[in-house]
């Protein structure tokens, strides 16, 4: 194969990768003071491979319900170590892990849900019908004993101690997983 010496300082390296294929060109007239080139090889995009692959895109349907949830579920187990309780007499604070143990598992359980139904969202592949409703109906069900221990059964008896502001944070946490949850059985809905 003759190559003229021109051709020797080409360089490859600024060419898109991917399919590329060589396609052979011969040239079949030589025309007088002219070097034929018995066969040239020119790199060609393929172009009956088809169309490149389509990555799939997460919809932006479910975004909101995703920040509502994401967001309940981050600030969620930062509001249990937060001042739930505090001393009547103004002495001293505890936090949720110093109130009773059924909303402590209660809670615990609407932080898994939570990061359940956010990973199910950025994952492409959100909760529906009754995954949402186990989430929804938990998540009111601790918001009931939530608000049964801060305001009407406090550890330590009423008089002795008073809500401080952590227990409204965790409630806050709860009921934006709720919200979140809330919104993705409305728009299962609407299909």
């Amino acid at each position: 194969m003759l190559i003229s010496t021109a051709y020797e300082g080409i360089s490859y390296r600024g060419l898109p990768l991917g399919d590329m294929m060589t396609q052979p060109e011969t040239s079949s007239s030589v025309q007088k003071g002219t070097i034929a080139m018995q066969a040239s090889l020119l790199l060609t995009r393929n172009q009956s491979a088809g169309s490149p692959a389509v990555q799939p895109t997460r919809s932006s349907r479910h975004n909101l319900a995703a920040v509502l949830a994401g967001a309940g579920t981050l600030l969620l187990p930062a509001a249990m170590f937060l001042p739930w309780y505090r001393d009547a007499d103004g002495g001293g604070t505890s936090s949720a892990w110093g109130g009773y143990w059924f909303v402590i598992a209660g809670m615990l359980l609407v932080f898994l849900a939570g990061a359940w139904l956010t990973q199910s969202i950025l994952a492409g592949r959100p909760l529906r019908g009754p995954a949402l409703h186990v989430v929804t109906g938990l998540a009111f069900a601790v918001t009931i004993t939530v608000v049964f221990a801060l305001f009407i059964a406090r550890p330590g008896g009423n008089t002795a101690t008073a809500a401080a502001f952590g227990g409204y944070v965790g409630l806050a946490a709860i009921n934006t997983i709720k919200g979140g949850a809330i919104l993705m059985t409305i728009k299962g809905r609407g299909r």
